[in-house]
């Protein structure tokens, strides 16, 4: 059997080419998947393990919530210094101070964006050991009127040493001289972000506070160990302070940075598992079309003497070699999808810090386990089947399942669909995202088991028009029909990438429509002027905001800042507003209470909200910030906007006492438009839009994620439509005699082509109409449980789905054209003489 398993897969190598290229690009999907986000974790991880390398230890505030790399937990009095100096053991000590600072480049444009990457403000620190950077050029800051910038912003910018220039903080700009450039390491710039750096008493004055600072720096003296000088500097400074050794040090920032971007693995290992799923449905369709092309075959085996379980081990061993070969070669060219991704984030201007590229063996192992396992269990049915032929099979014809259902079809299909859309939908309630990817899945797969059942009556709508065509439409409508099983599991498999790309162009959709119609009804200004700020820390300085107050032609301005916090215990990105103007500014509908009264200790909630925690006007809110906890009164209490101002808000003077080196996120403005664009001429990281323009701004986000989203379901739909023409190459075999009839008696080769890629199409308008049904509800569903999130209008784009289901016609289309070409040159008398 061993033997004959080998010469089954010499004697049909075009059938193993597709099937197992669908299992190489769904290996190589994910193994990119892994060796990209590997390497990026290493590059940065080693990027932090050098900047923190004479680091023996660090005292700052604790943090009692995560925060990203790079903030700060809070400040504290550099008077700390001296008692540090004076503990026993310590070397040398560095004050460390860092904030939001950013070039203005000779074109009056901002170095860098913050939309991309961070602009830290850091002081130049004197102690060579705990200094991360290295001067390339000119010299450390000696005045108060000096800076240095990472030699990559000198790049990007043409600036050099001499040069003046504007930088901007959380005060007004200020005009500095470029006394030096500087490396982070042995890179240009650190991570891709800009850097300014200060003289430690400007720092302090102009990213913190006068006389604060962030944390203090230690390096030990010989022959102490990091434990014992941070043993020795917890019995020195305020209790409320904490001291962390150096290699703790590293293992935060790092894990800090892992917690940012984990969120990229997981994207991509959501579209990785959506490839290899994709996969599985081409390999099952496959093996179980080849099953019951081979029934005669593997009867005429049964009847010599061989056993159902050596049949099922001949079939296994065949999707065993398929899995192995394709998963090996998947996880090599895993390594070229791996840089492919780096391009794709970097081509939407999502720039990535250069790095040796990182492979990790066990990670490689799994990927090609993964593909070998997915293999054999979409093999495991068909091998099932094989095994149950019966002897007296040799006699018939060959057996073509034909089935179209059964009632054990319906209610299994029923039953599947239904628990994956209550999963989905209870998942969608806030049970969790766990229940949302289990329901999603569990009816994918109750709709493919559905298929079958759907499959005879639609192609046969959807050929109808076609039928103008003449013979080639109604052959392929026909053929399409009479193998309702095949056809659904070949368009199920188009199906998947179909519904992810309808589900998100429908949720799209309805996120723009909705934030149109919201700032519409809800915003009451007339201008935002939004920093583009993607990263903790970067924003507008309140000197821009007490600008505009005091312009002429200016109505009101309101500040708006946002912090990571636990309310209530919750966690949540909290915002604060100016409390005297939020009111003026938003429709908050119906407020109890007084939104001008919430001063630094006062939070207005949503109604909504209120009613389900309990509170009510006067009730008290434990707030905790990174580096604060605090009690909160309830104030006020409003109906309406929670999808623009959140659903509680404190006002800016409780983020001035609590967190006080927060920056403006957006400042919402009543006014001209001349009067506006004057006071921010000033600021050049400030993007002053109108209504318009700010839809506008919103809409790009959106497209620059849909970018990457459409661009990594293409790859799925790429393996649907492989699927299709492996399809159509089984199936030209499979009617080689009836190929051969229909030349005999006169049907051109042109026709015999128009027969085949008529029938790609209609199968694959089959499962992009099963995808846009599957894909639609997905959306309306999403809306529905995101309603709360200012998401209240469902909008079905229908241009969008149109061109959707054109494309993907056309490409089953074109995946045809091979095995019509094939079907083509077929020569007639073999063809009739095939039994």
């Amino acid at each position: 059997m061993f033997k004959l398993t080998l010469k089954e897969l010499s004697a049909r190598k075009r059938r193993l080419l597709g099937t197992g290229f669908a299992v190489l690009l769904g290996v190589a999907f994910m193994a990119g998947t892994f060796v990209f986000t590997s390497t990026l974790t290493s590059t940065f991880h080693s990027a932090i393990a050098s900047a923190d390398a004479g680091v023996d230890a660090q005292v700052r505030v604790p943090s009692t919530l995560s925060i990203g790399y790079g903030e700060s937990a809070g400040s504290f009095d550099s008077s700390v210094a001296a008692a540090v100096r004076s503990t026993p053991g310590v070397q040398d000590v560095a004050l460390e101070v860092s904030g939001y600072a950013q070039l203005v480049g000779p074109d009056g444009k901002t170095v860098g964006e913050l939309s991309k990457a961070p602009a830290f403000g850091l002081n130049w620190v004197p102690v060579q050991a705990l200094n991360p950077y290295r001067l390339a050029s000119g010299h450390a800051p000696a005045r108060d009127d000096e800076i240095v910038i990472d030699r990559g912003a000198a790049k990007t910018s043409g600036y050099g040493v001499g040069d003046v220039v504007t930088v901007l903080t959380k005060r007004e700009p200020r005009r500095f001289t470029i006394a030096g450039t500087a490396t982070f390491g042995s890179s240009d710039t650190p991570a891709g972000s800009t850097a300014v750096l200060f003289t430690t008493a400007t720092a302090s004055s102009l990213l913190a506070e006068p006389g604060r600072v962030d944390a203090i720096a230690v390096t030990a003296g010989p022959g102490v160990s990091q434990d014992s000088i941070a043993a020795s500097l917890r019995r020195t400074v305020p209790a409320d302070l904490e001291v962390i050794t150096g290699r703790q040090l590293v293992h935060a920032d790092q894990a800090a940075f892992d917690q940012q971007s984990d969120q990229i693995g997981l994207f991509m290992t959501i579209f990785a598992a959506v490839a290899v799923l994709v996969g599985a449905f081409i390999i099952n369709n496959t093996f179980s079309i080849t099953v019951a092309q081979r029934t005669r075959q593997l009867a005429m085996l049964r009847a010599l003497g061989a056993g159902r379980r050596q049949l099922l081990a001949s079939v296994l061993g065949e999707a065993l070699v398929i899995g192995v070969v394709a998963s090996a070669v998947g996880v090599l060219a895993g390594i070229g999808v791996a840089n492919g991704l780096k391009a794709l984030f970097t081509a939407v201007g999502l720039s990535l810090p250069p790095g040796p590229t990182v492979v990790h063996a066990d990670l490689m192992v799994l990927a090609a386990a993964v593909g070998v396992v997915v293999t054999l269990t979409s093999a495991w049915l068909p091998a099932r089947r094989a095994g149950r032929v019966l002897p007296v099979a040799a006699l018939r014809e060959t057996a073509v399942d034909s089935s179209a259902g059964s009632a054990s079809r319906l209610v299994t299909g029923g039953i599947l669909s239904t628990a994956g859309v209550a999963s989905l939908l209870v998942g969608l309630g806030g049970a969790g995202v766990q229940l949302v990817g289990l329901g999603a899945l569990v009816s994918f797969v109750g709709v493919a088991v559905l298929a079958p059942v759907l499959a005879r009556p639609v192609t046969a709508v959807l050929g109808w028009p076609l039928r103008l065509g003449g013979l080639p439409a109604e052959l392929a409508t026909r053929n399409a029909g009479r193998s309702p099983k095949r056809t659904a599991r070949t368009a199920s498999s188009l199906m998947i990438g179909v519904a992810l790309v309808a589900f998100i162009a429908v949720v799209s959709a309805s996120m723009r429509t909705s934030f149109a119609g919201s700032l519409e009804s809800r915003f009451r200004g007339t201008h935002v002027l939004d920093s583009g700020a993607d990263y903790g820390g970067a924003g507008l300085s309140p000197a821009l905001a007490a600008s505009l107050a005091s312009t002429p032609g200016v109505r009101a301005v309101t500040e708006a800042r946002t912090s990571q916090a636990l309310v209530g215990g919750s966690p949540t990105e909290l915002s604060a507003f100016t409390p005297r103007s939020i009111g003026q500014m938003f429709d908050l509908g119906t407020v109890r209470g007084d939104l001008g009264s919430l001063g630094a200790d006062g939070i207005a909630v949503d109604a909504e909200k209120a009613a389900s925690a309990g509170w009510t006007l006067g009730s008290t809110v434990p707030v905790t910030f990174p580096g604060a906890t605090a009690t909160f009164h309830v104030r006020a209490i409003f109906d309406r906007s929670a999808e623009w101002v959140g659903d509680e808000f404190v006002g800016v003077g409780a983020f001035d006492a609590l967190v006080p080196d927060t920056l403006d996120h957006r400042i919402y403005v009543d006014g001209t438009g001349a009067a506006v664009t004057a006071a921010a001429a000033a600021y050049p990281s400030a993007t002053v839009l109108d209504r318009a323009g700010f839809v506008e701004l919103t809409n790009a986000k959106i497209d620059q994620l849909l970018g990457i989203i459409y661009v990594l379901l293409a790859l799925a739909v790429i393996i649907a439509l492989l699927g299709i023409a492996n399809t159509m190459a089984l199936s030209i075999f499979e009617r080689t005699r009836e190929l051969g009839l229909l030349r005999a008696v006169g049907t051109s080769r042109s026709q015999v082509r128009r027969t085949i890629r008529w029938e790609a199409v209609i199968i694959a308008a089959f499962g992009t109409t099963l995808g846009l049904g599957v894909g639609t509800f997905f959306g309306w569903a999403t809306v529905r449980a995101l309603a709360d999130k200012g998401i209240t209008t469902l909008t079905i784009p229908v241009g969008t789905l149109a061109l959707i289901t054109a494309i993907a016609a056309g490409a089953g289309g074109v995946a045809a054209l091979v095995p019509a070409r094939r079907a083509a040159r077929m020569n007639v008398l073999a063809a009739v003489a095939t039994a």
